[in-house]
């Protein structure tokens, strides 16, 4: 959720949760301890926890490990979604969003708040007309937490 008040970084021990400037929330796999705090913090379920060696595949062998490009994955540390910070980095849409446009749905849109601008890889809106013209809600807001992901009411 990218909570802007994010209480999974409150609770770790030794900072491997952390938000950047630019709002990400993003974990430091080699300072996490995997003690789970986070976890029990987030209200939103969006992190887990790899218990297991998860697969890696030919290719992230050879990667180089960033907090914004996770892999290859590591058992006994905490996940959660980046947003595919290696991708917006570069100008690219989160996977999630290219997938989904790919598939001709166009359902999720990606955007900066500053910058009045939100894609789903078809079009380009102004994110707060976009919020504003559908409804847009942020769940469990009431929590305080200000998370950062909007959902557009059914039309």
């Amino acid at each position: 959720m990218q909570c802007d008040d994010a209480p999974c970084v409150k609770v770790c021990p030794v900072g491997a949760s952390y938000k950047r400037d630019d709002g990400l929330v993003l974990i430091n796999q080699d300072t996490c301890i995997g003690c789970r705090f986070c976890i029990a913090a987030c209200p939103y379920e969006a992190r887990y926890f790899n218990w297991y060696d998860p697969p890696v595949s030919p290719e992230e062998k050879f990667v180089k490990y960033s907090d914004e490009y996770p892999v290859p994955h590591r058992r006994g540390v905490v996940e959660k979604c980046v947003f595919c910070a290696h991708r917006t980095a570069m100008g690219r849409l989160p996977a999630c969003v290219e997938a989904c446009h790919t598939a001709g749905m166009n359902a999720i849109y990606f955007g900066d708040v500053n910058e009045d601008a939100a894609s789903n890889g078809a079009e380009a809106v102004r994110l707060s007309e976009l919020l504003a013209k559908n409804h847009a809600y942020r769940f469990k807001e009431e929590l305080g937490t200000q998370p950062r992901v909007y959902y557009l009411a059914p039309r």
